[in-house]
């Protein structure tokens, strides 16, 4: 192999893991957590489906939604709007009509929902994927902002002594210093108490879009041109409770929609 040929190897490889690096870490923790919450039923169903599509473990699937639409397979095009949410600038809040009017994350989870119940195999698989991939972008902030920036991927912010967007920053370097998937969800569960347990499973998919649309507009208001390490540590405590969030929900409505 020559040397250019090494290059452009190295530099696909730098690219796709930012482009996958919520990134890999935080998709796979929240599949891990829901995993652990499943009831033995329902648990044996993920395990078959995950089995029929081929994909490792729920982790694998968690991912996968991200993988399709980055190699712009044509029949998973219509799927890029599937993994956000903009809402207008100074608005209040989510509003169905007005933000969903095309599909959104919102109307891509109800129909992916629906779709669990199909009779066919590939299609419940792949319904399962996606289930577990949204619920994950919901509790990312990023996925539920603004259409101008597109979703903070235009705006710059210096992390690391490096200009990167603030999108990629949510998605990824927030938890670049955390522990691996597995270690991470252990630690997340294990520090759960009953309190929020039984508050953050309560919340329906409205509050949770309000929670992430919430820290959403409070980034947008402080307007961080530079994240040193005390805001760091302070995103990072706010992404490790969406994440966890986002495995107690998901594991509730794998639970509830999962058929026999």
């Amino acid at each position: 192999m020559t040397l250019g040929q090494n290059f452009l190897l190295l530099l696909g490889l730098l690219l796709s893991s930012q482009v996958l690096a919520w990134g890999e870490k935080g998709h796979r923790t929240v599949a891990l957590i829901a995993y652990q919450q499943l009831n033995a039923q329902t648990q044996a169903r993920v395990d078959a489906l995950l089995a029929h599509k081929g994909f490792a473990d729920i982790g694998d699937a968690s991912v996968w939604p991200d993988k399709v639409r980055e190699q712009k397979l044509p029949e998973y095009a219509h799927t890029g709007p599937w993994h956000y949410v903009n809402l207008p600038r100074g608005s209040n809040g989510f509003d169905m009509q007005r933000d969903c009017s095309r599909p959104c994350i919102v109307s891509a989870l109800a129909q992916m929902l629906e779709q669990l119940s199909s009779h066919s195999p590939d299609a419940q698989a792949e319904a399962l994927a996606f289930v577990v991939h949204l619920v994950g972008d919901l509790h990312q902030p990023l996925h539920v902002s603004f259409a101008d920036d597109r979703g903070g991927n235009d705006r710059k912010v210096m992390f690391d002594e490096e200009p990167v967007s603030l999108h990629y920053y949510w998605d990824s370097l927030v938890l670049k210093s955390l522990p691996q998937s597995d270690l991470l969800a252990a630690q997340l569960l294990d520090a759960l108490s009953t309190e929020q347990r039984q508050s953050w499973l309560s919340a329906d998919v409205n509050q949770w879009l309000a929670e992430s649309y919430a820290i959403t507009a409070s980034l947008y208001q402080t307007n961080p041109a530079v994240i040193d390490p005390v805001a760091n540590q302070h995103y990072q405590q706010q992404a490790k409770q969406r994440i966890v969030q986002a495995g107690l929900r998901l594991a509730s409505l794998l639970n509830k929609y999962l058929p026999e």
